[in-house]
């Protein structure tokens, strides 16, 4: 019996698509039916994929190229099974993944969507990162950004489908992802289940970067303001700052500014936990990993101060208890360098 759907967009992907088809169609979980769109590719991706005689792959194509927001909710539509596993024509899903992803969601029935955590690597497949993110850290971060990685998913049908799908055509992943923790709980698994390809020619690394940075720029203003209230505003270089881009902060060279930017990230914290009634609302998680946040930005702008700077911003953003432990800490490391 089919429990599951893999949905796997394709464009252009010929380089890497065999790969990944063949990570799906090797994973020890089997009840799935394989949907895979073309969205109008050149190349030889539909060839490739027609050259496959698996009776679990269902493959369709777009007469024109409609863009990856309306071939995802084509497949949403598509899909015969509750559950969706999402899937990208240059990322491969390590064996156990479906398994183990369907297996949390069956014993957690009120989870709407579980990812993991994924290797980074460059076009050529070369390490790049893995990034350790803890699952209880997710429901405050994903204010600034998304952590998750889009092809590590598996999530309801019916769940998405009551936030009306992918909703935007930039950043369309992080915009389903807040709307569906704003309703369910969400969880990530703690252990790498999925390589990721990380290209520099992506989308939103390239062709599309203006259209992606705007669309967080606005995702994230609106998320503050959901906690902040409708007229809360920041300077630009603030937002840059939460999004871990530091350079415009930088490039102001105002302490003042650094230490005030700071201080509105505390502001923001605590809006969050006044704002209670979500269902993934854990204070202790959330004050964790806003100390996480808060600890990782001092530390960035510490190594751009002088001396004297960094005890100033110490004494300003430090609590008192600290102060003795941080500046003996900063001096330390000012000394040695």
């Amino acid at each position: 019996m089919t429990q599951l759907t893999v949905l796997m967009p394709v464009f252009n992907a010929e380089k890497h698509l065999k790969e990944a088809m063949d990570s799906i169609l090797s994973q020890t979980f089997e009840a799935f039916e394989f949907l895979i769109i073309d969205d109008g590719s050149t190349d030889h991706s539909a060839a490739i994929v027609q050259s496959y005689k698996d009776p679990r792959i269902r493959f369709y194509q777009n007469k024109v190229n409609l863009g990856l927001t309306p071939t995802l909710n084509k497949g949403i539509k598509l899909a015969t099974t509750e559950l969706i596993a999402r899937m990208d024509a240059d990322d491969i899903s390590y064996p156990n993944r479906l398994f183990k992803q369907v297996e949390y969601l069956q014993a957690n029935p009120d989870c709407a969507f579980v990812s993991s955590l994924a290797r980074v690597v460059t076009e050529d497949g070369q390490f790049v990162r893995v990034d350790r993110f803890k699952s209880e850290h997710f429901y405050y971060n994903l204010t600034f950004f998304s952590w998750i990685y889009h092809p590590t998913v598996v999530y309801r049908k019916k769940a998405v489908e009551e936030v009306n799908m992918y909703t935007v055509d930039y950043s369309e992943d992080y915009e389903l992802f807040w709307q569906l923790s704003r309703r369910h709980k969400f969880y990530n698994l703690p252990e790498v289940l999925l390589t990721y390809r990380e290209s520099a020619e992506s989308l939103h690394m390239v062709t599309k970067k203006a259209e992606y940075d705007r669309a967080h720029y606005e995702q994230l203003l609106r998320n503050l303001r959901y906690y902040a209230g409708d007229n809360y505003d920041l300077p630009h270089s603030y937002l840059e700052c939460f999004r871990h881009n530091f350079e415009p902060l930088l490039a102001q060279r105002k302490l003042g500014n650094i230490i005030s930017c700071v201080k509105e990230l505390d502001y923001i914290t605590g809006c969050i936990l006044s704002k209670k009634e979500n269902i993934n609302y854990d204070a202790a998680a959330i004050k964790k990993a806003a100390k996480y946040k808060r600890d990782y930005i001092i530390s960035h702008f510490t190594r751009h101060l002088s001396i004297f700077q960094k005890a100033f911003l110490i004494l300003q953003l430090i609590p008192s208890k600290e102060i003795l432990k941080s500046l003996r800490a900063y001096l330390y490391v000012s000394i040695k360098n």
